[in-house]
């Protein structure tokens, strides 16, 4: 399971040019389902949705997320929920935590730096190119077992903080 910050469409694009883009799934949230062109991508890619308002939803998606990890497609999340709008790391969602470590599968945390300079969260389109603006850095896998859930979700936080330039970082590293 790959682990990101978000904080720019631009994200997911770097994300799949990172890791390439074949045997993975994004989980996401089902409201993007009504963003034009974005929303009949993510269906017909049958990536793992997830109504954040529905409990029933939650345990359906960790279910079918658990199903794609063990069948060795890798997800990709952003666990602080949507993109933060101040460029720092946001509290992390335990989700995609609970989903690895049920799974028993390792996550590989990522630090997406930049990204909000090239595409803020008010823009429509990139504002300028991001050769030499962004940056990925690809952390060690952490493995989940052995680990409690909340232990493996320090773990990721700290290894996405440790990449992320100082405008990026949370104010406060103990604000989960």
């Amino acid at each position: 399971m790959f682990v990101a910050n978000h904080n720019s469409w631009m994200d997911i694009p770097f994300l799949g040019h990172t890791i390439g883009w074949h045997n993975y799934k994004f989980v996401a949230k089902k409201e993007l389902e009504k963003v034009p062109i974005l929303g009949k991508a993510i269906k017909v890619a049958k990536n793992v949705l997830v109504d954040r308002t529905n409990r029933k939803s939650q345990l359906l998606t960790l279910k079918q997320g658990m199903r794609w990890l063990d069948d060795g497609v890798n997800l990709c999340t952003f666990p602080e929920g949507t993109r933060s709008r101040s460029g720092r790391l946001m509290p992390f969602k335990n989700g995609a935590f609970k989903m690895a470590h049920k799974a028993g599968k390792p996550v590989i945390p990522i630090s997406i730096c930049g990204a909000a300079k090239v595409m803020p969260s008010y823009w429509l389109f990139p504002m300028k190119p991001s050769y030499n603006v962004c940056k990925v850095v690809v952390h060690e896998p952490i493995e989940s077992e052995g680990k409690t859930e909340q232990e493996l979700a320090d773990a990721v936080r700290d290894a996405i903080i440790e990449g992320l330039p100082e405008e990026q970082r949370p104010l406060l590293t103990t604000d989960q």
